[in-house]
């Protein structure tokens, strides 16, 4: 069965472990939260086969980041996607909310499995965000509105001890996420955690 695909573009990765690396991002359709603060209009998608979708990217950045939405819908199509991005010399990154857990086979096709837990801060209920068990080795990503959010990471991070956590502010231009960042980075350092900047909202960039 094809993909939902969003949109295929090339950037610099704003977030997480490989922030600042070029790469060709996958976007796909759907999600399975509704997130108060989601600023990516992902719900609509074309159906495209695996080799489609390799032909679009090719001639991009050889490190590719499936993203959405929530790829973990996809299910077997995600696991056929990663190997034959693999298959042609690429590098495999997914970016997933945590709360379904990946199909077999998926997790040894990926460099960097990049985990985002929401936060209350989300609007989403608890029961809704709970993360999936089985999930991955990686680091949990939050995106943080105010410091009192930090306390709700550790409680998270608490359940699932050994990965690392980033922490990211919320803001919707640069001025407002240095300032948060600011007043996290104190706060995050005591913590052991790292601070990084969503560059796509610092740069203006996709």
């Amino acid at each position: 069965m094809p993909l939902t695909v969003n949109e295929i573009f090339q950037s610099l990765q704003g977030e997480g472990p490989a922030l600042g690396a070029p790469a060709t991002f996958v976007r796909l359709a759907g999600c399975n939260l509704d997130c108060s603060y989601c600023d990516t209009a992902h719900e609509s998608g074309r159906p495209m086969a695996t080799g489609a979708v390799l032909a679009a990217a090719a001639g991009g950045p050889g490190r590719v980041v499936i993203t959405g939405g929530e790829p973990m819908l996809a299910g077997e199509q995600l696991v056929e996607l990663a190997r034959a991005i693999r298959g042609s010399g690429g590098r495999v990154d997914i970016e997933t909310n945590g709360t379904i857990a990946p199909p077999a086979g998926l997790a040894e096709l990926v460099e960097n499995f990049v985990i985002s837990p929401k936060l209350s801060n989300s609007g989403v209920p608890a029961s809704r965000r709970e993360l999936a068990p089985g999930l991955p080795p990686g680091p949990l990503k939050f995106a943080v509105d105010t410091v009192e959010d930090l306390d709700e990471i550790a409680w998270l991070a608490g359940l699932h001890p050994g990965r690392d956590v980033i922490v990211m502010p919320l803001g919707t231009d640069a001025r407002l996420m240095l300032e948060k960042m600011a007043l996290l980075a104190e706060p995050v350092r005591a913590r052991g955690w790292r601070l990084l900047p969503r560059l796509q909202v610092l740069l203006g960039i996709r």
